[in-house]
């Protein structure tokens, strides 16, 4: 295996290896697969609109942190600064404007830029869902309730 990675350590074969073998130790062979199965949802298909996620997809993400909002609070729009600080996702506007500022933050796959943004109930999937993206790799399901 040594010598397959070295022939190609940009496949991260031996990486791979490692998590597959402590993932199945700690959380079994089912939550090994449900691991990759969310990835592959969020990561794999990136460049596929966020819509094209089911209920289905969008509810059996396992391994992302899932928060509830109130969905009253987006009939007439929240700022996306205001949004990210309730729905828990930053401990406070300061840290949730510089990461905007700082082009870190994705709702349903689309790069804020813009402090002004109202978050609303026409962004909502299915009706119920925002999936946010916080740097490269950290997802959020937040659930209007």
């Amino acid at each position: 295996m040594a010598n397959e990675h070295d022939t190609d350590p940009g496949k991260r074969l031996l990486q791979k290896t490692l998590a597959k073998e402590i993932t199945v130790f700690v959380h079994g062979e089912q939550g090994y697969t449900a691991a990759i199965e969310t990835t592959e949802k969020l990561i794999g298909n990136k460049n596929a609109p966020a819509s094209s996620l089911s209920i289905e997809d969008l509810e059996g993400m396992d391994g992302i942190e899932k928060f509830s909002f109130d969905k009253d609070k987006l009939k007439h729009g929240i700022d996306v600064v205001s949004f990210l600080a309730e729905s828990s996702i930053f401990s406070s506007k300061g840290e949730a404007k510089k990461m905007i500022q700082n082009g870190g933050i994705s709702i349903n796959r689309f790069k804020v830029d813009n402090l002004q943004l109202k978050v609303d109930e026409a962004m909502l999937l299915h009706n119920f869902y925002l999936l946010v993206q916080k740097g490269r790799n950290k997802f959020y399901l937040i659930k209007a309730t």
